[in-house]
């Protein structure tokens, strides 16, 4: 009975994330008929409509959208129980593909090191990169991600966050003046980032008022790097909106300095994406666990910034 109840889940989540059921029965090797039944079964169970059906496709409802997540949490659970008793306690071993944008390999490798350190047995492939790539067709097992949201098709775990702060070098702020409030940045040139797939905005709130300011940020560099961003700044070409994370090291050395710091921009979230939750290796999800637990304990943005 237990094991025709998680065949039931396992039907309703594929035909959920396929959006049909000939689709959903193509997958796992059952007939459509299968599939039909098995989810018509389970809605009469919850007492609840969990599709809207078309001739061409099917759609999850609200309450379907709410018993997916439900689902997913109970089949995964149940993957972990079984490879936990496959294991059998070994250690931990093999190979595992990790991609990160570039600009994060200061906090990235101390991490992957460190981790190295307490699993000898498993061997880290870190390619750095600023695109993450095709997680299927490239091999990768985990990508690192920073963004303020991430597709609802992407499988991901939020691992901390990065703030925001802009900076610039001495020199430029001898040069045009240092702005006390965000509206002077129309007066600037803003060096952009477009690593996001558009341009970062420049959107501040007060750290104590709650004042909401987005100024229109303009200047001759745009780019998908962060270091050539930060490169720029260094030389004195303008303001540049970046982590905090990203331009430690700048800061500590005083390349670059913070400008305008009672003010907020939002942060963004870093993330470990991932093809699938299911059958993944014991190597891999003690490496997410592990990645999680470290940035917990050692944020990406641990300084909070000391002049305004």
């Amino acid at each position: 009975m237990a094991m025709d109840r998680l065949r039931t889940l396992t039907l309703f989540k594929a035909v959920a994330e396929m959006g049909s059921f000939i689709n959903a029965a193509d997958a796992l090797d059952v007939s459509a008929s299968v599939v039909s039944r098995a989810v018509a079964e389970f809605e009469s169970q919850l007492e609840v409509r969990l599709f809207e059906r078309s001739t061409r496709h099917v759609a999850l409802t609200a309450e379907g959208r709410v018993v997916l997540e439900q689902v997913i949490h109970v089949l995964d659970a149940y993957d972990e129980l079984m490879n936990a008793g496959r294991s059998g306690g070994a250690d931990v071993a093999g190979h595992v593909r990790l991609t990160a944008p570039a600009s994060f390999v200061w906090a990235v490798s101390p991490a992957v090191s460190a981790f190295i350190a307490q699993h000898p047995k498993v061997m880290i492939d870190l390619q750095l990169r600023d695109t993450p790539g095709d997680l299927v067709q490239e091999g990768i097992d985990l990508a690192m991600r920073i963004a303020w949201d991430l597709p609802d098709t992407l499988i991901a775990r939020r691992i901390g966050q990065a703030r925001l702060g802009v900076f610039a070098s001495p020199a430029y702020l001898a040069r045009k003046g240092t702005p006390m409030h965000p509206a002077d940045i129309v007066s600037h040139d803003c060096l952009r980032y477009t690593g996001l797939g558009r341009p970062v905005p420049w959107a501040f709130e007060h750290r104590h008022t709650n004042e909401q300011v987005v100024p229109t940020a303009t200047g001759m560099l745009m780019t998908n790097s962060g270091e050539a961003l930060m490169s720029a700044a260094v030389h004195g070409s303008g303001l540049v909106l970046l982590p905090y994370f990203l331009v430690a090291p700048l800061l500590r050395t005083g390349a670059l300095q913070p400008v305008l710091a009672d003010w907020r921009a939002p942060d963004l979230g870093v993330y470990l994406t991932y093809a699938s939750r299911r059958n993944q290796p014991q190597r891999v999800r003690v490496l997410i666990d592990w990645l999680a637990r470290y940035f917990e304990a050692a944020p990406f943005d641990p300084e909070e910034p000391s002049t305004a």
